[in-house]
């Protein structure tokens, strides 16, 4: 705490990730908010994901989550898919779906779209099937053209997101999406 003592739970009740660099250096961390114990509701006040500060070794706007564990795939494959979150990329990597990421924090930046791009010139937006994930595939068509990325769009039946549709309908069917 910067007044008083004791310490402040920065990450409190959260699912923690280590975000590392392209070269799997752990340089910060993301905590997905998780319900809480006691009465299993969801803090609406706080952000769904809460991400490590910016330091010297981390900036989020610069940062690819999975693109360290995603990279080989990517290049064997010449594709990345590029998903809204963390646990989309948890998910679908631990259903064998392997060349996936996805940007730390509200928007798809062309510095991450550049780093993507070191590894396949191709990328296949796959955001979540709601308002919010049309609006941000209609922004990052525009960051992927900038940095040289070949991208298409693969849509998520509404309401649902790459998580719940691989759960739901397994690895084959989120591959033919």
């Amino acid at each position: 705490r910067k007044g008083g003592g004791g310490h402040y739970d920065f990450f409190r009740n959260r699912l923690m990730f280590a975000i590392s660099d392209v070269q799997g250096r752990v340089v910060g961390f993301s905590g997905r908010v998780l319900p809480d114990p006691e009465t299993g509701e969801v803090d609406k006040q706080t952000g769904k994901y809460v991400n490590s500060p910016e330091s010297p070794i981390y900036k989020k706007s610069d940062t690819v989550f999975g693109l360290f564990q995603a990279r080989q795939t990517i290049r064997q494959r010449e594709l990345a898919v590029v998903v809204e979150g963390n646990f989309d990329v948890v998910s679908l990597h631990a259903r064998g779906i392997h060349h996936v990421v996805a940007p730390l924090g509200t928007a798809f930046t062309e510095a991450q779209a550049r780093a993507i791009r070191r590894f396949t010139p191709r990328a296949t937006l796959l955001f979540d099937g709601d308002v919010a994930g049309r609006e941000a595939v209609g922004k990052s068509r525009g960051v992927c053209a900038a940095a040289g990325l070949d991208t298409r769009v693969a849509a998520m039946p509404s309401g649902m997101d790459p998580d719940d549709f691989v759960r739901e309908r397994g690895p084959e069917a989120l591959e033919r999406v």
